[in-house]
């Protein structure tokens, strides 16, 4: 029986990840700080993951054969600073360690685009990394731990989607334009690397599910305009107007002119695996927000 242990399956991206996993077969146990309602297919566990308790007793409740390692500081306007990141810093190696001592055979870390820093170009996994923000720095000093252990370090660019945290760019985009309010943003010439959050979802589940040690990107692959993207959104709201380039001053890595992946080791693993791809993506998370904030959801 494969037993994957996934921390921060209640998040945004752990609520795509689940259903992937148990696709896959898994036995899924999932990891909240508070208990949670049974849900079809997973078994939860409470357990604070910034304590040795928490790690040791989701450990001991799942006895996993695998575990993806999720749960991370990620509240928009205050992760990327935030001195708890250090914390999760210990806390993601010690459970490393508790892992590899449970016998837990196939770990896959979930790191960040961040860890890469300023780049010229698209990055590769094997991209010299200069990191400017706290989260990044922290998330790399734990990814040097997980690929020295023989784990998978997979590094995310810009998920979008279902249960997407309100604060971020789309959500915060769709639910202006919802209510008929103005919409300001910076210049939008940005380039930035999305990935719809199922796509990702089966990135993780391939990666997890192969012999992939190291660092590895889980991108789209293609890079996009933050203009072109919220004119996409917008024209699906037929609310190009209430949109106001250029208000905005984009500062530190959100000025960044370019934030994108290079895949060929993700494909590698991932060949045959269906995509959605952004426009259908973005299709569907209009439709799961419009369905939420008309109360329905």
């Amino acid at each position: 029986m494969k037993r994957v242990l996934v921390t921060g399956a209640s998040g945004f991206i752990g609520h795509a990840l689940v259903p992937a996993l148990l696709e896959c077969g898994f036995e899924v146990h999932g990891v909240a700080r508070a208990p949670r309602p049974a849900s079809a297919g997973v078994t939860w566990h409470a357990a604070d993951l910034l304590t040795e308790s928490g790690r040791a007793d989701a450990l001991l409740a799942s006895r996993p054969t695998h575990l993806v390692h999720l749960a991370w500081e990620a509240r928009p306007g205050r992760y990327r600073e935030n001195p708890v990141n250090r914390l999760w810093a210990e806390a993601s190696v010690d459970l490393l360690a508790r892992a590899r001592a449970c016998g837990t055979r196939r770990i896959l870390g979930i790191g960040s685009c961040l860890e890469y820093g300023p780049q010229a170009g698209p990055c590769a996994e094997l991209t010299d990394c200069r990191p400017t923000t706290l989260y990044g720095q922290t998330k790399l000093v734990t990814s040097e731990a997980y690929i020295a252990a023989g784990a998978a370090w997979g590094r995310v660019f810009f998920p979008f989607g279902p249960h997407e945290p309100e604060k971020r760019l789309i959500p915060l985009l769709i639910r202006s334009l919802r209510a008929g309010q103005a919409f300001d943003c910076s210049h939008g010439e940005q380039l930035r690397d999305f990935v719809y959050v199922d796509d990702l979802a089966q990135m993780i589940a391939a990666v997890l599910e192969s012999d992939l040690t190291g660092a590895v990107n889980l991108a789209g692959g293609e890079a996009r305009s933050l203009r072109s993207v919220i004119e996409h959104f917008a024209d699906r709201l037929k609310a190009r107007h209430l949109v106001r380039f250029g208000v905005v001053d984009a500062t530190g890595v959100d000025a960044e002119p370019l934030i994108a992946a290079e895949i060929g080791l993700l494909r590698s693993v991932t060949a045959g695996v269906p995509a959605i791809g952004f426009e259908a993506g973005a299709d569907r998370d209009l439709a799961w927000w419009i369905e939420r904030l008309s109360g329905r959801g």
